[in-house]
């Protein structure tokens, strides 16, 4: 069988992560979402500051930083200026400047916007003792909040504490139960832990909130798989593919899926998808070869084997032996049989 992949999702419901099944191996996931202002009564009254925010809500994220520039001049003891200023250089990707204005803002006011943004960038460089200390501190600050919930959830992953993630994550669902992205990786845990009911489950949630999760029908597939739901597990991955159609991955195991039930004409149409997107790709020569011999299409089969053996997939010589040999000598013993 076929490895399959967890795909863990950010809070904004983003792809981000992913985990080769049973394989606790990961890549650094890039969370981003809202953090809670805390704004003192000098800086309300200054209009640089004012028209900043309402620039940031609105995702011009320069226009803010032109704004909050200017009221840094004019007050430069204001701890929020410096946490504005830190978030809107995060959404441009200048993570360097955050981080020097998150420092700056903390010298002056250990602020739970400051303390949770600054967490998320040593989480998102895998620092994770500087991680925990500034998380743990926000949380101290604001224990209910959804968004620091969810990045514990995802540290305590990263420290290999699954069962401790799974605690923050079911708490960040009981706090904002709207989030499908949450469900993605509660579903994510338990499949980890092998509790695949349960995984199935929660993408089952995620995909009520959100019909065009493809995160969330790839993974659930994958829990369908290890229970037998073949069927199941087809339709997930084909409205999967229907989201991200050229998903080379997703295909190879939709085809796997598809064999199990025996539609390997099925099979062969995925693997030619393959081969149109990929025509390097010496498995999906080989994988498509096989489905050919199950239908009784032997000379394609045969063409397939040779291109694979050509591209470095040895195990197509040893079909090409059983397959195609047998067949080339019996046209062999025919012609001379004509000619006598």
């Amino acid at each position: 069988m076929l490895k399959k992949e967890l795909i863990f999702q950010d809070r904004n419901h983003k792809k981000s992560l992913l985990v080769m099944m049973k394989i606790l191996k990961v890549l650094p996931v890039y969370i981003l979402f809202g953090l809670l202002f805390v704004s003192c009564s000098a800086s309300v009254q200054l209009p640089e500051y004012a028209s900043a925010e309402e620039a940031y809500n609105q995702g011009r994220y320069q226009t803010a930083l032109t704004f909050i520039n200017r009221a840094i001049e004019i007050q430069k003891d204001q701890s929020n200026f410096y946490v504005l200023r830190a978030k809107a250089n995060y959404k441009i990707g200048n993570k360097k400047s955050a981080m020097d204005d998150l420092n700056k803002a903390l010298s002056l006011e250990k602020s739970f916007s400051a303390l949770h943004l600054r967490g998320k960038l040593f989480l998102e460089n895998i620092e994770l003792e500087k991680a925990k200390a500034d998380l743990r501190s926000a949380y101290d600050l604001n224990p209910e909040s959804a968004d620091l919930l969810f990045d514990l959830g995802y540290l305590e992953y990263l420290n290999g504490e699954n069962q401790l993630a799974l605690e923050y994550y079911l708490n960040a669902s009981k706090i904002d139960s709207k989030n499908p992205a949450t469900y993605v990786n509660i579903g994510n845990l338990y499949a980890m832990m092998g509790d695949s009911k349960l995984a199935i489950d929660n993408y089952s949630k995620a995909l009520v909130l959100d019909t065009t999760d493809g995160v969330a029908y790839y993974n659930r597939a994958n829990e369908k798989m290890l229970t037998g739901d073949f069927v199941g597990a087809i339709e997930d991955y084909e409205n999967s593919l229907l989201i991200d159609s050229t998903n080379i991955s997703t295909l190879f195991i939709l085809a796997e899926a598809k064999t199990k039930i025996n539609d390997f004409a099925g099979a062969l149409d995925n693997y030619s998808t393959i081969i149109k997107l990929d025509s390097s790709s010496a498995k999906a020569y080989y994988l498509r070869g096989i489905s050919e011999v199950k239908i009784e299409m032997t000379d394609r089969a045969c063409f397939d084997f040779k291109k694979a053996g050509e591209l470095g997939y040895f195990d197509a010589y040893e079909m090409t032996k059983k397959y195609c040999e047998p067949k080339q000598n019996t046209k062999k013993k025919v012609q001379k049989k004509s000619e006598r």
